[in-house]
């Protein structure tokens, strides 16, 4: 899920690289020579607020991923647990087997003192076929405590190597989850400093402009805010431009709206 993450801001990042270049050859929002000053600035708050969004962006996702590691852990704990349940149970029948079989020895040995004070013959015959359908019993019931051990023996080797294996995933996952705290706590103090980058930029931006690029963002609600606009099409939708709001753009000197998705459009010189 880490890479995966980290996958999705690299391409991220890249089409935001595509997109400034387009808006803004030169070196990512740094050549701005040749553009209104005024509009140069809020390419730059541009470039700071998205940066920002990516991180804002980012730092929601950590709480959806710790509960994804979260899960993965109680899933290890519970699938552990499970089999010393198991092992519990094992062990559990063989101590009632080990009472039946205390209890038919008992029975045994209670017939065979009755048959010592018995004098009438059959009587005695009588707890003779007694005693021998408890021994039967007991050697079944001698049977059946072998096949247990047998069977908590091999779920005492299942357990043993499921907690190794327990043991290697549980660091895992903690490292996982450590991993993702630290970068949860940089991404923080990365937020914190490009906060500080956007107030500084939008310091330079005139209301108008700042206006204008509050609206753009509410309305096209996916960066870029600001496109160039190249044969009379608009450089986010791509949808034709009125012959009003071209010649503005031309002119510049004031901000002006896409008809289509509202970002800001500018005259590319």
């Amino acid at each position: 899920m880490d890479w995966q993450l980290g996958l999705r801001f690299k391409t991220q990042a890249a089409q935001w690289r595509y997109m400034t270049a387009n808006t803004n050859p030169g070196s990512e929002m740094q050549g701005v020579a040749g553009l209104d000053a005024d509009l140069a600035n809020t390419l730059k708050l541009q470039e700071a607020d998205v940066l920002r969004q990516q991180l804002e962006t980012q730092l929601k996702h950590t709480p959806v991923e710790l509960a994804g590691l979260d899960r993965r852990v109680a899933e290890e704990k519970a699938a552990i647990e499970e089999k010393r349940k198991a092992l519990q149970h094992l062990e559990v029948q063989r101590k009632e087997i080990d009472s039946q079989l205390k209890a038919a020895e008992a029975q045994v040995r209670k017939f065979r003192t009755q048959q010592v004070e018995i004098r009438k013959n059959d009587e005695y015959q009588a707890l003779t076929k007694q005693i021998e359908t408890a021994e039967t019993e007991i050697g079944a019931i001698e049977t059946q405590e072998l096949e247990q051990m047998m069977k908590i023996d091999e779920a005492s080797a299942v357990l043993r190597l499921a907690e190794t294996e327990h043991k290697r995933r549980m660091a895992e996952l903690d490292g996982e989850i450590a991993h993702v705290r630290q970068r949860e706590a940089q991404c923080k103090a990365n937020l914190a400093a490009q906060t500080g980058a956007v107030e500084t930029a939008a310091a330079t931006v005139p209301p108008v402009w700042r206006r204008a690029y509050d609206t753009a963002k509410s309305r096209a609600k996916r960066a870029p805010f600001i496109v160039p606009v190249s044969d009379h099409r608009c450089g986010g939708c791509h949808l034709r431009v009125s012959n009003e709001v071209l010649e503005v753009a031309r002119h510049g000197g004031k901000p002006v709206c896409c008809d289509s998705c509202g970002r800001i459009v500018y005259w590319q010189p």
